[in-house]
């Protein structure tokens, strides 16, 4: 069996030459025709984004080990790193060459390749398989539709909790939150001690993007949400949203977050948290290794952010973002497709991915003390009782609002109104819903 996989790490002047490829070529959609050798093999292009190891090497085996049970169907595997991938969805969205199968992140950006029809639907698949569909986390496979229809397969996760400090609430003798008003109350506790209440910085403007996304999706309904971060229809007038950022800055005025929060980055306020100077910290399972190693397994826990008492959000929502594969609407081969998204979304090759890559699976039980920690094994079958993602900000509405709400908000802890704010979303978003029409 002839085998092709690619692994690409594209530098900048390589992708300038791929994208004036791809601009003067006049592709318009698949070229791969019908994609069968002479022997009567298809092959399928799939575009990945794990071109460095221990990642690459564990999808070229189960890339060798499907194309061995299933020898009449060849995959030619092309990796391509982070920031790259970025550029070369923008390319396929905006028309490029379309592989079988591409790499993408859930929430908007899954539901960009929808709207603009290079996405196959796959619904038909999984009513035809349901216990495929009932194999995923409810949350992550939600995040994977548009318009009630499913155009994504997730495989990597990433789930938002509040890490807490065993040693300083036994010191303080205090209980993990069930109530947001609890959560408060903690807060108000440990202000004016030596500990900070909760360690956050916001010179990488980033991590305050996980909060607001959280907290927007507390208070704001579900219904306005989808409108509003959908391109052609967001306006951000709620006065919700408002209110939300009003939390979030109050927090900060409070002394909550400790001082000068815009002067320090993700990563000091992480090793403050390791070091006993702060009770709680925001962050992800993607981290939760972190903490081990700077303060030892035994010496904190975690907990879901309680939601807020008669606030307008899906309180089965967990903050958090995943990563999907999906199917290109031209492809001439859906059903090899399927079957391969099948063997690699697998139970057995899940918990595979987890143990020999690192990378967490969308599984329900795919999480185990076989091939991740005790930590992760009991946040994510915690996760199981969520059905709604607040995604990472950047990947949850368009680019250029998130943008906004990032420098806004540094700009909200040195004194900007949350109406200002406001009004500034406001306008980017005006611009982006013109442009997607």
């Amino acid at each position: 069996m002839k085998k092709r996989v690619m692994a690409v790490l594209l530098t900048a002047s390589m992708l300038v030459g791929l994208l004036a490829g791809c601009a003067t070529s006049g592709s318009g959609g698949s070229d791969s025709g019908d994609s069968k050798s002479s022997e009567g093999k298809v092959t399928l292009k799939f575009l990945n984004k794990y071109p460095e190891d221990p990642y690459a090497q564990y999808f070229v085996d189960a890339v060798a080990q499907f194309e061995k049970e299933n020898p009449d169907i060849d995959i030619e595997m092309e990796n391509v790193s982070d920031e790259a991938m970025k550029d070369k969805l923008s390319v396929i969205s905006s028309g490029g060459e379309m592989p079988d199968i591409y790499f993408t992140w859930t929430g908007e950006r899954t539901k960009r390749f929808a709207r603009n029809d290079k996405a196959l639907d796959l619904t038909p698949y999984f009513e035809e398989d349901p216990e495929w569909k009932e194999s995923f986390l409810p949350a992550f496979f939600n995040n994977a539709t548009y318009e009630g229809k499913t155009y994504a397969v997730p495989f990597r996760t990433s789930i938002m909790y509040m890490i807490y400090n065993k040693q300083v609430f036994k010191e303080y003798d205090l209980e993990i939150p069930e109530t947001w008003d609890e959560f408060i109350s903690i807060c108000d506790k440990l202000n004016g001690t030596e500990v900070t209440p909760i360690a956050f910085g916001n010179s990488q403007a980033w991590y305050s993007s996980w909060w607001i996304g959280l907290l927007n999706t507390m208070m704001v309904s579900s219904e306005v949400i989808n409108k509003d971060y959908t391109p052609e229809t967001g306006e951000f007038t709620d006065k919700m949203y408002v209110e939300a950022l009003q939390t979030f800055l109050d927090m900060n005025e409070k002394g909550y977050f400790g001082d000068h929060v815009n002067s320090k980055d993700y990563y000091q306020v992480r090793e403050q948290f390791c070091a006993g100077q702060a009770a709680m910290m925001l962050d992800a399972t993607a981290q939760f290794t972190q903490f081990d190693d700077g303060m030892g397994a035994e010496n904190w826990g975690f907990f879901k952010i309680p939601t807020m008492e008669g606030a307008a959000g899906d309180p089965k929502t967990i903050g958090g973002g995943g990563e999907a594969w999906v199917v290109s609407k031209d492809t001439k081969h859906p059903e090899e497709a399927v079957k391969f998204l099948k063997f690699m979304t697998s139970l057995e090759q899940g918990q595979k991915q987890t143990k020999e890559a690192g990378l967490p699976n969308a599984l329900v039980g795919g999480m185990t003390a076989e091939n991740a920690t005790e930590a992760l094994a009991e946040a994510y079958k915690e996760s199981e009782g969520y059905t709604n993602i607040a995604d990472w900000l950047d990947c949850a509405v368009d680019t250029s609002i998130a943008d906004q709400y990032m420098v806004s908000i540094q700009e909200g802890f040195d004194g900007k109104s949350a109406e200002d704010i406001m009004k500034d979303i406001q306008k980017v978003a005006a611009d982006v819903k013109t442009n997607a029409k």
